[in-house]
């Protein structure tokens, strides 16, 4: 055996399986086999070693909060001062209540391997040790910030991810950043300041929108904030302060100064479900996931469960233990899929009518829980035949709207509205309710018309026999006679297009499985959750993913229930948890609380603002010349960008490509707050070294959606290693500066309390004023957090069920009617041919033509078609695309392809979240990083590998044979080359050098053919990256100058990517509750109703670029040994069908 060469051992492993090596390392090696080690043992001294690493000198707790939802309180063990290991505190299980209610020891552990690897992120290469700044930066701030005639920073300053980076102090990097902030919004103050941005290109309308305020193109982003209600959402708390800035420029009086802009989150990461607020008027329903163990079935739709939520990934396990029957919609076979009694595989972008092709079933064979869609929805109310809106009460009986009683308040314009954590009604604006008016359905014991009001819904509702289908004939107080229909028939006429067979073809679901599913849903109603994911809500039908689905869970009684409802699932996005932090972010700077024991007086100066519109480079959406993006959500624009806790703003934007090429150029100033050099970091400005979760000395604190827990960060001991500091102690020292260079000591106040190291006032008053905190004091709560103890959230029941109110109080939803809206009778939602749900197909990730309305004539489909804006009905190009209204019935869209197919782009492009990273959290981090697929190689053996890990795309092993693709071979991917990797890459060699996305292939049979898959956390290519690896010696994609690691030779998975504007997420017109409080509005709101972008949409064409052998010679060594699929070996084929593979010769591998 002496002379079993390495080689020779991996083929022969590789043929006979493990077992068989390890049944003949008696005879090979000479070992005696020990029969029970526990009996004797005859030599331990290996287990000195091991025990040595697990000593430490103490210990303490940390909270690891990425933007994951779980949350996780974990012990650090120290040795010399260096944290050497991570674990579970096992303490959830004693987590209570105020009222001492306690939760099971189910809850632990809690920690997942990207917890278990951060102590390589504390000390790693890539950890910020101090502040940095770019040279050419530095030289234009040095030099007094000098301008072209249209207000432009020369091009020589701005040579971003090429720089050279400088060290700085925190003092100096505050200052440096204060007085650019000053700058830019001096700049661009007044009427000269709205001259210069209409030189430079910006369109009338965004200009118009600053209101002449400098300071509305200053920009600020603290990444998913309630991940840190006071370091991360002091961005927010800065923004308003920069209403000092705007009342010292403009002269205005307090009241009408204006602050910065601040970006949302949830939205900007595409997790919002904009049809959520379409349907129930607020931001989304959802559960806490340990719910599952009380329903009946559990659909897992679209949501990687495994993959993406590790620590809770046992209740539904347990679930399916205890008998629930769990089902797996996804577009591959997913590490969910193992765990599901059923699991279909579908085709990517066509959940809308899946979920149609369900409710066919459960309409058509009347399996609809009637009593549930009288009571809740809006299906009985009549809509008029003639002009598409509902029909009201006013029009038929002339009486006017009733008064509003049922948990429901109307407000006139001088009213005071309470603060939102007191608010307990609904709280209405006159001018509104006036407006709404109330409706009308058909008694059908009576024949006759009857009005009712949004008050009247659950036990209140009058509805005993309503008319669902047909339609009637309704008599107008003026006499008028006009055809009216219940939208419930007005929905039914449409979902009879999506008959199980139709439906199999659009979406690949098998008719069979549609059927048997839909009426196992419909058997019990109330009994099965939906637990959606990211994959059908980023594309860019997904507010009509939202809507359909609600439709099948209204439809079967499944909303609002413990064991019953719906929820979407991604980030950690429900700052309205904590409904006091307007106390903190929005503290009136002109009038400053400097007693730690009062409360503050807020006042909003800041306007938020959707990032979409920066990432689709500051333009709004015309169709035409008609402007499509509504007023109340015009961008401004940006002129700077100060983000923290966010790569996904910049590192892995959409469209990435475009956003640094052609973007970018036109911010003047880009700073980042970072622990960790990110992508982001590469192509900023200043970056801010802040301490990692290990290190802070100032504590915070925030909650989850998935999950009942009450999380705080508490101080820890563990001495800085590197000059950062906290976050929000960055936030302070600019306003200390700005302070200096304005002569207003205000902005240096808004952070008194962090000056004192007592940063506790600002969480207590949010704990105070926050309807599920109000009476836990933040000090019992950080103690509690150092024994690695979190508190629960005082919600309404646990599990929280969103809508349980609804349904067991019968209190109104969120909406014109008080009822579940599966009809939208907007102008806006009527002129896209989506007043009611219907099924668009992928605007780009699509194999028939683009965004196209799949519909029959239907008489209440009126879309407003490309003609009616002045453009051609067959220009497809992408911006046009976007507003495109063309309805064609399934019979026509099969026949149809897309523009690009012809040019060889016809494989889906889809980019889903992997286990072992938060959006692109800790995904560089190498120990982790090796876990990522086959090509994880710690020697890196092959020089061309940019790290010891690299991203890849997953293909179907058929899809590549056609293309002569290998597996484990280099493949080029291309999307739309006309604006893909970045708009005028045709004649710019230089980035489109970095840009163009080359990856490895891997074979994958779990996807369906002519769908690609590749996950969305790896770090990019830079020029910096992609210089170090022409550079170095040893290849690694690393930039010389700053140290950044990249993940691939060139470009990323956003080099196939963009932004996308879908003209129903704009309106003005829409009906939600306000993010905090109860309050009813209409229109634009961060995060709830807004752009979300659509970043699995990619259509692309996949090339070889080099062989995957060592070195491009070959073939990948796993697949040449015969350990990957289309490859198998006879001992791999014989050990994947469950035979036993037995050596008869392990020196040449042989077996019998």
């Amino acid at each position: 055996m002496k002379n079993l060469s390495r080689r020779e051992f991996l083929e022969w492993a590789g043929a006979a399986g493990f077992s068989a090596f390890a049944a003949s390392v008696s005879d090979a090696w000479g070992v005696q086999a020990v029969e029970n080690p526990l009996a004797t043992y005859p030599d331990r001294d290996w287990e000195k070693a091991y025990r040595d690493l697990w000593k430490y000198d103490s210990s303490f707790t940390f909270l690891c909060a990425p933007n994951d939802t779980h949350n996780c309180i974990l012990n650090a063990y120290t040795r010399d001062g260096v944290v050497t290991r991570i674990g579970p505190t096992m303490k959830y299980g004693e987590a209570t209540d105020l009222y001492g209610s306690k939760v099971s020891h189910r809850w632990d552990p809690r920690v997942c391997q990207k917890g278990l690897a951060l102590t390589r992120r504390f000390y790693g290469d890539r950890r910020l040790r101090y502040p940095m700044v770019r040279k050419g930066f530095k030289a234009w701030v040095d030099k007094g910030f000098p301008r072209e005639k249209d207000g432009k920073p020369p091009k020589e300053y701005f040579n971003r991810a090429r720089d050279e980076w400088l060290r700085l102090t925190h003092e100096q990097a505050a200052d440096m950043v204060a007085a650019a902030l000053v700058n830019i919004a001096t700049t661009y103050n007044g009427e000269k300041g709205q001259k210069l941005l209409l030189q430079q290109g910006y369109e009338e309308e965004i200009v118009q929108a600053t209101k002449g305020a400098g300071t509305q193109v200053l920009k600020f982003r603290g990444g998913m904030p309630l991940l840190g209600l006071t370091r991360i959402f002091g961005m927010y708390r800065l923004a308003n302060s920069m209403a000092l800035l705007d009342h010292k420029l403009r002269g205005v009086k307090p009241e009408d100064a204006l602050g910065g802009r601040g970006w949302d989150n949830y939205s900007w990461h595409t997790d919002l479900p904009p049809g959520h607020p379409m349907v129930t008027g607020q931001q989304t329903v959802e559960f806490d996931l340990h719910a599952v163990e009380h329903a009946r079935i559990v659909v897992v739709w679209g949501m990687n469960w495994v993959t993406t939520k590790m620590p809770d990934t046992h209740w539904l396990t347990e679930a399916r233990l205890k008998g629930t029957k769990i089902v797996v919609i996804a577009c591959e076979y997913s590490s969910t899929s193992i765990k599901a009694d059923d699991a279909i595989v579908v085709r990517p972008g066509t959940t809308p009518a899946l979920a149609l092709g369900l409710c066919n079933v459960i309409m058509r064979e009347k399996l609809y829980d009637a009593d549930y869609v009288r009571r809740f929805t809006d299906l009985p109310l009549l809509v008029r035949a003639d002009n598409l809106k509902l029909l009201r009460a006013e029009e038929v009986f002339g009486t006017k709207p009733a008064a509003l009683k049922n948990q429901t308040k109307t407000v006139g314009k001088g009213d005071k509205i309470p603060p939102p954590g007191a608010q307990t009604d609904m709280l209405v604006p006159e001018s509104l309710r006036e407006a709404w008016g109330d409706y009308v359905w058909w008694n059908r014991k009576t024949s006759k018309p009857e009005a009712i009001s949004r008050d009247q819904v659950g036990k209140f509702s009058l509805m005993a026999d309503p008319l669902l289908e047909g339609s009637v004939e309704v008599t107008l107080k003026d006499e008028k006679k006009i055809t009216c229909r219940p939208i419930f028939d007005v929905i039914f006429e449409y979902a009879k297009h999506f008959d199980p067979k139709t439906t199999e073809e659009i979406t690949w679901a098998p008719a069979q499985a549609i059927e048997s599913l839909a009426r196992e849903i419909a058997k019990v109603p109330g009994t099965t959750l939906f637990a959606v994911g990211m994959g059908p809500n980023q594309f860019f039908n997904n507010d009509n993913k939202d809507r359909t689905q609600f439709l099948l869970a209204a439809l079967t009684g499944n909303i609002g229930k413990i064991a019953g409802n719906i929820g979407s699932y991604a980030g950690n996005y429900r700052v309205a948890m904590f409904n006091g932090v307007p106390q903190y972010i929005n503290e009136n700077p002109f009038d400053i609380e400097l007693d730690g024991a009062k409360p503050a007086r807020p006042k909003q100066y800041w306007r938020p603002e959707s990032a979409h519109y920066y990432n689709h480079e500051d333009h709004p959406l015309k169709m035409g010349k008609t402007m499509i993006t509504g007023k109340t959500h015009m961008p401004t624009p940006t002129k700077s960008l100060w983000f923290a806790n966010a790569n996904s703003i910049l590192g892995n934007v959409k469209w990435h490509y475009n956003t640094v090429v052609n973007v970018l150029p036109k911010i003047e100033m880009i700073a980042v707050q970072e622990w960790w050099w990110s992508t982001s970091c590469e192509w900023a400005d200043v970056v801010l070294a802040v301490d990692s979760w290990a290190e802070l000395k100032y504590p915070d604190m925030c909650c989850s959606v998935t999950n009942p827990f009450l999380t705080v960060f508490p101080r820890t001991p563990l001495e800085r290693p590197f000059e950062t500091r906290g976050d929000i102690e960055c936030l302070a020292l600019v306003g200390k500066q700005l302070a200096k260079r304005t002569g207003d000591q205000r902005f240096a106040d808004m952070w008194k309390f962090v000056d004192e190291k007592n940063v506790e006032v600002y969480l207590q008053r949010i704990l105070d004023f926050s309807s599920t905190t109000k009476g836990y004091k933040f000090t019992d709560l950080e103690e509690k957090a150092k024994k690695g103890i979190p508190a629960l959230m005082m919600t309404r029941t646990n599990p929280k069920a969103v809508g349980y109110e609804q349904v067991y109080d019968s209190r109104p939803w969120y909406t014109k009617t008080g009822r579940l809206e599966f009809y939208r009778e907007e102008d806006e939602f009527i002129d896209a041919g989506e007043n009611l749900p219907v099924h668009r197909e992928p605007i780009d990730s699509t194999f028939y033509e683009p965004n196209v309305i799949v519909a029959p004539a239907h008489p209440f489909i009126k879309a407003k078609g490309p003609e009616a804006y002045g453009v051609k009905l067959d220009d497809l190009s992408n911006e046009t695309r976007q507003g495109r209204n063309v309805v064609k019935s399934w019979a026509e869209v099969k026949k149809t392809v897309h523009p690009l197919a012809k040019d060889g782009y016809k494989f889906v492009f889809h980019t889903p979240k992997y286990r072992h990273g938060a959006h692109t959290m800790p995904i560089d981090t190498d120990m982790v990083a090796m876990l990522f697929g086959p090509f994880g190689d710690v020697y890196r053996h092959d020089k061309r590998q940019p790290f010891v890990a690299e991203g890849y795309v997953d293909i179907h092993p058929d899809d590549a044979k056609s293309l002569s693709i290998d597996d484990g071979d280099y493949v080029w991917i291309d999307s739309d080359p006309s604006d893909r990797p970045f708009r005028g890459w045709q004649k710019n060699d230089k980035d489109y050098k970095f840009a163009r996305l080359l990856c490895r292939a891997r074979y994958y049979p779990g996807t369906p053919r002519g769908v690609t898959r590749m996950w969305f956390n790896m770090y990019g290519a830079t020029p910096g990256s992609v210089e170090g690896q022409e550079s170095r010696k040893d290849g690694l994609a690393k930039n010389p100058r700053s140290g950044y690691q990249a993940m691939f030779r060139s470009g990323s998975h956003q080099s196939a990517t963009r932004g996308w504007l879908k003209p129903t997420w704009m309106t003005d017109s829409l009906v939600r509750k306000d993010l905090f409080g109860h309050t009813i509005n209409k229109g634009f709101l961060p995060d709830v109703h807004c752009p979300t972008g659509a970043p699995r949409e990619a259509i692309v064409k996949i090339t070889k670029a080099e062989p995957g052998g060592l070195d491009g010679k070959g073939l990948w060594r796993p697949a040449a040994l015969g350990l990957r699929p289309k490859y198998e070996r006879k001992g791999m084929k014989d050990y994947l069908s469950g035979k036993f593979v037995v050596a008869s010769n392990p020196k040449k591998g042989g077996t019998k």
